[in-house]
């Protein structure tokens, strides 16, 4: 397969970058960097992954590369739904094989989905390392569109769901370290540092997203040139 490379997007502080235009898959790519395939469309001013009846479409990813930002979405899923948002992710080797490896805000069916019994696997969490707070969260019922924000600034990270702040990190510190070491990511060499895409999960689950803007902040993006 053909892989194209990733593009780095210049620093320019505090700009709005829209990452879909809402009408097609411009910027975006599959993870080999080839084009979009059948298993997602654009309808109605949204991306839609498909429901699953056949070969896996295979999740997609930006052509460009990021490392400081704030990024914001509107994500749903279908009842019992799973997917995910990638963000500094980057092609790694791991005890999985290679594949794009990322920090990850957790989409999820939180009532439907057998996931919705794993703290640190429920909607809004990064992804097997830390939980979205119960007490912050407020998940709308399945059917609904959810609004969802990623702040990745140097080593701090922020998850907020529909306004809230449900996941604070900080990448080496202790805290982070620890959890790393017990997760199944424990194995994925510099797991959310540096610059890199973003990435739209397809984990067997119809799934929808849309307004998705990113901002980006001034520090670390020198890097990305």
């Amino acid at each position: 397969l053909c892989c194209s490379p990733l593009r780095a997007e210049p620093p320019a502080d505090g700009d709005a970058i829209p990452l879909f235009d809402g009408r097609s898959f411009t910027g975006w790519v599959m993870t080999d960097g080839s084009p979009v395939n059948d298993g997602w469309e654009v309808v109605n001013g949204m991306m839609h992954l498909k429901p699953v009846a056949g070969p896996r479409p295979g999740a997609i990813r930006t052509t460009a590369a990021f490392q400081n930002f704030e990024l914001e979405f509107e994500w749903r899923v279908a009842a019992g739904g799973n997917s995910g948002v990638k963000y500094r992710a980057r092609e790694a080797d791991s005890p999985f094989g290679r594949h794009f490896f990322g920090c990850e805000y957790q989409l999820l069916d939180d009532a439907g989905h057998k996931n919705g019994r794993t703290p640190e696997k429920t909607a809004g969490s990064l992804y097997d390392l830390y939980p979205a707070d119960p007490a912050a969260k407020q998940l709308r019922p399945e059917g609904q569109f959810n609004h969802g924000k990623i702040v990745c600034d140097d080593g701090r990270i922020e998850h907020w769901l529909n306004g809230r702040k449900v996941v604070e990190a900080v990448i080496g510190s202790d805290e982070w370290i620890a959890r790393r070491q017990q997760s199944k990511l424990a194995g994925v060499a510099g797991l959310g540092e540096g610059s890199g895409v973003i990435l739209l999960q397809e984990h067997l689950s119809e799934a929808w997203f849309r307004n998705l803007r990113l901002t980006r902040l001034g520090k670390g993006n020198a890097a990305d040139r």
